[in-house]
């Protein structure tokens, strides 16, 4: 074998093992909510009205066992009777806990006894000296009222996802002087603003968000007692809202604009820096669902329609390609012949695109254009909320990667399931590497156009199916072009 080639080879070895290391669950499904009963609740200690709200938050976060469970609306419920607040909360609907955790936790009230009632689409929890919190859902809004308005209360919590790819979608915001402000989870802190029209944090999916009224607010930053799986403390932020109303409403639900825009919410939808052609392209997949009511197939005419919008940018990049790698040949020559002198061996060659009329990036510029696209695309597919759950073909949810098979058993790099489409990817891209590479092609070439293909492969194989099928679909247009070109037609 080439030495090249078995370095190429080794490489991609090195860094699918890297890979799987690094980011071993990195698109599984979090855990349903754990199913529990009415029972007792571990007890804290001290109290929290004694103690400033940052002593406050990492007693909350203590774990609670055996807490009632309940589904309201659109959402699974656990809360807990002590305290009288939300301990955990899942959007029923996509079967998916979210990350907001202990809504509506009142500091003074940890060490109270509560009794819950749970009537249609309202819990209502009963202090003994009669005093009420109404948590009421109505659609995706959680309003939550209060006999009399404490000091101070715990509006959630958000827990940092132990999935490292999936933590850059964690992110906090909040409105004021007509600007939203955003916030990484690396530079929350411990903050306090007033005159707040907005705040909240979203996730991959989801997002919560208090709807547009006053408010003052304190972010605060915590690392849990308990280590994580990693064997690192688990990072927590909580939002807490100082002198809050009797009443104040809650979205907590999916970011689309369809849900987020009837409540003055839609701002916080955010694709990166090429959000603008995000929010097309989420008009353009809609439309394709309305007529073939798929999202798979929505995912394929897609596909053909991004091709085809961007196919003059292709076929100057394809016939650029081929118009140097018939040159190739002379290029070589002009190496060997001025391999001693660099300067000289640069003029000859230019000389030689110039001659033939050749432009040497003629081959790459068109694909800076591509680009934007396909990291819009990238953003857009992995936050687009409609595609969990979604089958097509073998693929059982378009939002994880396609699973065709289930090992008996873990293996190392390739885990519990063998996932198709990126296999398949790699076979058209060695087709291709067949096609569109001369045999008048340097060794150095053809190495680079195999480990490509195979790196690809790599990339892809722990993927969304619907990023994947996006990625495969493309690749059979553009191999059937390639082959065109060959045949001179």
């Amino acid at each position: 074998m080439d030495k090249k080639l078995f370095a190429a080879f080794f490489i991609t070895l090195i860094f699918l093992i890297v890979w799987s290391h690094l980011f071993p669950n990195r698109n599984m499904q979090p855990p349903p909510a754990q199913e529990v009963s009415e029972g007792n609740v571990q007890e804290t200690k001290g109290r929290l009205q004694e103690r400033p709200l940052s002593q406050a938050a990492p007693i909350i976060e203590e774990e609670a066992i055996d807490l009632p469970q309940a589904i309201i609306g659109n959402y699974v419920v656990t809360y807990s009777p002590q305290g009288g607040y939300i301990k955990n909360i899942s959007i029923e609907p996509y079967g998916e806990e979210a990350l907001f955790k202990n809504i509506g936790f009142i500091p003074e009230d940890e060490d109270r006894e509560f009794t819950a009632e749970v009537k249609g689409e309202k819990l209502v929890f009963t202090a003994p000296q009669g005093e009420k919190k109404e948590f009421i859902f109505q659609g995706y809004c959680l309003t939550i009222k209060f006999t009399s308005p404490p000091a101070a209360m715990v509006l959630f919590s958000n827990d940092l996802t132990p999935e490292m790819l999936d933590r850059r979608y964690q992110e906090f915001f909040y409105y004021q002087n007509n600007n939203l402000q955003r916030k990484s989870w690396g530079k929350i802190g411990e903050d306090s603003f007033d005159n707040i029209e907005f705040a909240g944090s979203r996730e991959r999916y989801f997002c919560i968000s208090l709807l547009k009224e006053e408010y003052s607010i304190r972010w605060e930053k915590h690392k849990d007692g308990k280590n994580s799986k990693n064997g690192k403390k688990e990072e927590k932020v909580y939002l807490f809202l100082t002198s809050p109303p009797a009443q104040l409403t809650l979205y907590i639900g999916p970011q689309t604009e369809k849900e987020l825009k009837p409540v003055g919410l839609e701002g916080i939808i955010n694709y990166g820096f090429f959000h603008g052609i995000g929010v097309v392209m989420i008009k353009v997949l809609y439309f394709f669902h309305f007529l073939t009511k798929n999202w798979g197939i929505s995912l394929i005419l897609f596909s053909t329609f991004i091709y085809f919008l961007l196919f003059p940018f292709t076929a100057k990049s394809t016939k650029a390609m081929k118009r140097m790698q018939e040159l190739q040949p002379e290029v070589e020559e002009i190496k060997k012949k001025y391999k001693d002198n660099p300067q000289k061996l640069n003029k000859e060659t230019m000389a030689l695109y110039k001659k033939y009329k050749i432009n040497p990036l003629g081959g790459c510029l068109p694909l800076f254009f591509q680009f934007p696209v396909f990291i819009a695309l990238y953003q857009v597919l992995l936050r687009f909320v409609e595609l969990k759950g979604a089958s097509f073909l073998w693929i059982k949810d378009l939002s994880l990667p396609d699973r065709a098979f289930t090992l008996p058993s873990s293996l190392p790099l390739l885990g519990k399931y063998i996932n198709l489409l990126p296999v398949f990817i790699v076979i058209l891209g060695l087709i291709q590497q067949k096609i569109t590479v001369s045999s008048s092609s340097s060794s150095e070439q053809k190495s680079m156009g195999l480990f490509f293909s195979v790196f690809l492969g790599v990339i892809f194989y722990n993927f969304p199916s619907c990023l994947v099928l996006y990625w495969f679909v493309q690749n059979i247009f553009t191999l059937t072009y390639q082959m065109r070109i060959r045949r001179g037609q």
